[in-house]
């Protein structure tokens, strides 16, 4: 297996929890397809492109990070409404000076090649969730293989609080906590498109835990290292 890791600093990111709608409520983190959009602007390719080029291949990826602040703004915009345009607004989060660390990974070299090109040189602009929030992308050159049952500020892949609560009697000590906020989501994982760059339904779906204070697991997560940073990966591709 070969890795692509990149850091990702931004001074503003959202990125919308499907279900809401008037209120655009943001995830702590870039959600699984959004690490494949930012790749596939990247390489510039449109949506349907980007998915085909996942699809090609089995691969992991994953994301940690922080951010300092959370706002929210008032964001006025127009919409298509009985055969004009009408003025409306929505209330959305914003997420303030981020640092993302995102991990690819895959055992097609060219894949890998593709993704590390990509990242030197990006063909479009690379933003995190909205068309303003510009990022600044830097390629990490030593990567460590690694695992970790100590973990925060990152996404895994299915139930994580199911996991651990079933793994109780394996006699190893554990720390989780609960929250208003829901830990696990449902998620988009693939979306059938009608071009390029047309309408998009949701094909297929998956269930992520996002973690964000510390946790100690009762089981441990693969993943890699870069920076003194832990990234669990996990993994999609052709296999689901």
């Amino acid at each position: 297996m070969e890795y692509v890791a990149i850091e990702v600093n931004t001074q503003t990111a959202t990125f919308r929890i499907p279900e809401f709608q008037n209120f655009h409520k943001s995830f702590t983190l870039p959600p699984p397809t959004t690490l494949m959009g930012l790749a596939g602007a990247a390489m510039g390719l449109s949506p349907g492109k980007t998915q085909e080029f996942f699809d090609a291949s089995i691969f992991e990826l994953g994301v940690t990070g922080v951010s300092k602040g959370r706002s929210r703004d008032l964001w006025k915009y127009r919409k298509l409404k009985s055969g004009g345009y009408i003025s409306d607004i929505i209330t959305r989060d914003v997420l303030f000076f981020n640092t993302f660390y995102i991990g690819y990974g895959s055992e097609d070299k060219k894949f890998i090649n593709s993704l590390l090109s990509a990242f030197r040189s990006p063909v479009y602009a690379i933003t995190l969730g909205a068309s303003d929030s510009l990022a600044r992308v830097t390629i990490l050159e030593e990567i460590e293989i690694a695992e970790s049952n100590e973990l925060t500020g990152c996404i895994l892949a299915g139930n994580i609080i199911k996991e651990v609560l079933e793994n109780s009697n394996n006699n190893c000590e554990f720390s989780i906590y609960s929250s208003r906020e829901p830990i696990c989501y449902d998620l988009p994982v693939r979306f059938r498109y009608t071009s390029d760059y047309g309408i998009r339904s949701v094909e297929k779906r998956g269930e992520f835990s996002f973690i964000g204070k510390p946790m100690k697991l009762n089981v441990f997560k693969k993943g890699i290292k870069v920076k003194d940073v832990f990234i669990p990966l996990f993994r999609l591709g052709q296999q689901n």
